[in-house]
């Protein structure tokens, strides 16, 4: 497939003549060059222009070459310098690879000499880009360690996953934000034969409208007002991978017919061109709306729906799975202690049971929020208390939470839970009762003299 962003070169040498041929060769080489005739010059070019690669005279007037290349390598420490040395520079020019030149050239040398040492050196920051992509994706483990639960919901959703992973069919993957879309797109594709390849993810809900073609599909020079040079997309960037595409029902109706051709075709034109690109991509479409109801109301394309909704993956939201609460609470602690290095903390048994109680409307995502909330606050102490909670979880009512008990791997202290309990149901019995403690004690079945009693030996006393 051909490459549509060309590398970018600053020449920089104060010989005019070996300064143009250089340019001239290497533009007839497919690149996009420009010129400097002296390190200051450079540097001003470099603080307006990301180059991919800095060939740069040893000798300069003023600012020398291994200046200019530092300056350049603080601001874009991927660039790729390299240095021309003349008789005698040669030692130099080694100082210079130490802080941080990719290669060096000594005078006289032919132009095909910079070519393939520039074309080496992008191979090998392609293959470092790749091989840090890779590295970083399987620190990830997206198998399904990173995907937390044992709720039949779950693993149900597990299921699925595993018997799809291998296919090339376009998924949807439907349920209130925050539930984990991302996740199991990540997990259908490392689980694939694309594991590979790139998987790019694109949140269609978060790009304005006038921006989202360009940025799918890419576009060619002079498309628009500041399309300064041919660009990619994120289908072309997908290639041999998967495409991740978010709220999907974001998508604007014109935007709908373009991604129904590239469902059926896997091919486009970049905006503002002609020529025909073709991908192999998998699709992974994601939503959090209903798209059935929006086809209903002709906001989302009927066609565009059932080429999307080939494997359809429904994820439960967090209340209808709260037996995976626990889990996925530990799992959250163990993570945030390890990045802050702090000693693993538990979650106190009243804690928990607010957690279990509460609805978490903004699903794991919230969860996992209140939780690194949680270990910031806890500092020192080991169990998280409910008090190191969000208010909105404080408030929880806590009258249902004897069918909610949980007990950890760690264990619990029997006479502290019993304890809680009896509390909880004193401090129930009084809220409903108005703080009326012989009627209070009517709803507990107790004598009025026996809850005094309670009262004093948990002080509770001054809350009433």
């Amino acid at each position: 497939m051909e490459k549509a962003e060309r590398e970018t070169v600053l020449i920089v040498d104060d010989e005019v003549d070996l300064r143009n041929a250089i340019v001239a060769y290497l533009t007839q080489e497919g690149y996009e060059v420009q010129a400097a005739s002296n390190g200051e010059e450079a540097l001003e070019r470099v603080k307006s222009v990301p180059f991919d690669i800095l060939v740069t005279d040893m000798k300069l007037p003023g600012i020398d070459g291994t200046t200019v290349l530092q300056g350049a390598l603080a601001l874009y420490p991927e660039l790729i310098g390299i240095i021309i040395t003349g008789y005698g520079t040669v030692e130099s020019a080694v100082q210079s690879m130490k802080k941080g030149a990719y290669d060096y050239i000594s005078k006289p040398f032919q132009l095909v000499e910079i070519s393939l040492v520039i074309k080496q050196a992008l191979e090998r920051r392609r293959l470092k880009e790749e091989n840090a992509y890779l590295k970083t994706q399987l620190k990830e483990k997206y198998h399904f360690e990173s995907i937390v639960g044992n709720s039949k919901p779950m693993q149900e959703v597990f299921q699925m996953v595993e018997t799809i992973s291998g296919t090339n069919s376009t998924v949807l993957i439907t349920g209130e934000t925050g539930t984990g879309k991302e996740l199991i797109a990540k997990a259908i594709h490392f689980n694939s034969h694309r594991r590979e390849q790139k998987i790019v993810s694109m949140n269609c809900g978060a790009i304005p409208e006038t921006l989202l073609e360009s940025e799918l599909f890419g576009h060619v020079k002079g498309a628009f007002t500041g399309a300064h040079q041919t660009r990619i997309g994120r289908f072309e960037q997908a290639h041999k991978g998967t495409i991740f595409l978010d709220e999907i029902g974001n998508m604007s109706p014109t935007l709908q017919v373009k991604l129904l051709r590239v469902l059926q075709e896997r091919e486009f034109e970049r905006v503002g061109g002609t020529e025909t690109v073709k991908v192999d991509v998998r699709i992974i479409a994601a939503t959090s709306a209903e798209l059935k109801d929006m086809v209903d109301r002709n906001e989302f394309r009927s066609d565009l729906y059932y080429r999307l909704n080939v494997i359809p993956i429904h994820l439960p939201s967090l209340k209808d799975r709260r037996e995976d609460i626990p889990l996925l609470a530990k799992h959250f602690i163990k993570k945030y202690c390890q990045s802050a290095n702090l000693e693993l903390k538990t979650v106190a048994q009243e804690g928990m049971k607010m957690l279990m109680n509460y609805s978490w409307p903004g699903n794991i995502r919230q969860l996992e929020n209140a939780i690194e909330r949680a270990v910031a606050l806890v500092g020192s102490r080991s169990p998280i208390m409910p008090s190191d909670l969000p208010r909105e979880v404080q408030k929880t009512n806590n009258n249902l939470f004897i069918s909610e008990i949980y007990i950890p791997d760690e264990g619990v202290n029997f006479n502290t839970e019993v304890s809680f309990l009896e509390r909880e149901l004193i401090l129930q019995s009084l809220k409903k009762s108005g703080g009326n403690k012989k009627q209070a004690a009517k709803l507990l079945n107790l004598k009025r003299t026996t809850l005094i009693e309670k009262l004093k030996r948990l002080d509770l006393m001054n809350q009433v």
